[in-house]
């Protein structure tokens, strides 16, 4: 008996996991299609282990006996039904492929071959161990108490190399630069770049724009000393998501502004790509893509938007938009269920409007906020779009 209530409480749990993970994309003004968000991240992105762990478990009470009892044939049936929704949520992910391949498509980069799967990653879509000739050179101090971290190939030959500074989320007041972005870290410095992942002031200690000033900081201490570390100042690029695609976006738009580099206005703070995931770009949600998130007002501006319009223009990219932005590949889960899709669509536009260079857009089939956290396979074909992109980039670049 003992066994099959434990088969059926397992496949039942599954089965609302999957359920919840399948739902459909969330919109503020459509809140029940909102599942909750941290479950379905940890359903849709880690499908193959979850399969191992239930089909494993399963085994063994059935071997214990759970199909003697009704309960335990039940929680059978309910198992068949979870592992469908887990082929479902596969082809989603899946499908990432072809949305990365198109959106480098329309970017006029060659996406021939460009997806990369490490499957021993997948299998387990653990992110936080590092590829074998991959070192981590921790704790390097760019600014007074902020600190940052360098990935790169172990036997790195002493040539210069394309670099990109990785922006963590966290609502601005959370995270740190160890927890996200991991796979797509390793997957550069797998191939030569140098990746640098960078920590900033948090709320509520710190207020708009310390922030953006500490990246900016970050930016002058790669051009200035990260050649001792073999980067090429010729070519930086940008990256972060969620509150990290917010910074990394109004970073490449407000480049060598002397009002976000005190101190440091001669510094050169230009980025030469930009690749904001799943960010926030309209402080002011004037369209009210998305509800409204007191954690702006009380805890990161410490100003109410109708007292300080300005000051909110400021901070959202939205208003940053310009002819000579560098290179831009937005991307955005189509399931988001903290930051809806509209989010994007409005600053995608902004940015075609009047951008004299390359906007790119990939909407990830089934993906949710923070997808790529974990090394699944959605976020390997990611990666392989985002490496290629800004391989693309850097060869136009050096033809101009």
């Amino acid at each position: 008996m003992i066994a099959a209530s434990l088969l059926f409480l397992l496949s039942l749990l599954g089965l609302i996991g999957a359920f919840n993970a399948l739902r459909g994309p969330a919109t503020h003004r459509r809140p029940q299609y909102r599942p909750p968000w941290l479950p379905a991240l940890l359903t849709a992105e880690a499908v193959p282990a979850r399969v191992l762990v239930h089909g494993g478990v399963a085994a063994l009470l059935i071997w214990a006996g759970a199909l003697n009892q009704i309960a335990g044939r039940v929680g059978l049936v309910l198992t068949l039904v979870t592992w469908i929704g887990y082929v479902v949520i596969q082809w989603k992910a899946a499908g990432a492929k072809q949305v990365m391949a198109e959106a480098l498509a329309a970017a006029g980069i060659d996406a021939t071959g460009f997806a990369h799967v490490d499957w021993r990653r997948v299998l387990t879509a653990y992110p936080y161990r590092l590829p074998r000739n991959v070192v981590r050179i921790d704790d390097i101090e760019y600014a007074p108490g902020l600190h940052l971290d360098v990935y790169r190939k172990s036997d790195q030959s002493e040539e210069r190399r394309p670099a990109l500074l990785y922006v963590h989320g966290g609502s601005w007041r959370g995270g740190n630069r160890r927890q996200q972005g991991r796979p797509l870290l390793h997957r550069l410095a797998d191939n030569g770049w140098i990746a640098v992942s960078a920590s900033y002031p948090l709320a509520p200690t710190a207020t708009f724009p310390d922030q953006l000033v500490a990246l900016k900081r970050a930016l002058q201490w790669m051009r200035n000393t990260g050649a001792e570390y073999g980067i090429d100042p010729d070519f930086i690029a940008v990256c972060g998501g969620s509150a990290g695609g917010h910074l990394a976006a109004l970073t490449a738009l407000t480049t060598n502004r002397p009002e976000y580099q005190p101190g440091f206005e001669d510094a050169d703070t230009s980025v030469q790509a930009a690749i904001p995931v799943y960010g926030i770009y309209d402080f002011l949600n004037r369209n009210r893509t998305r509800d409204e998130w007191p954690v702006i007002p009380r805890w990161v501006m410490k100003a109410d938007k109708h007292e300080d319009a300005e000051l909110y223009r400021q901070a959202s990219p939205l208003d940053q938009v310009h002819a000579g932005a560098p290179p831009f590949l937005v991307i955005h889960g189509e399931a988001d269920s903290v930051v809806p899709t509209a989010e994007a669509h409005q600053f995608v536009a902004a940015l075609q409007d009047v951008s004299q260079r390359v906007v790119g857009y990939a909407e990830i089939p089934g993906a949710n906020h923070a997808f790529d956290v974990l090394d699944s396979l959605r976020t390997h074909y990611v990666v392989s779009g985002v490496q290629r992109f800004l391989e693309g980039i850097r060869v136009s670049a050096a033809s101009r």
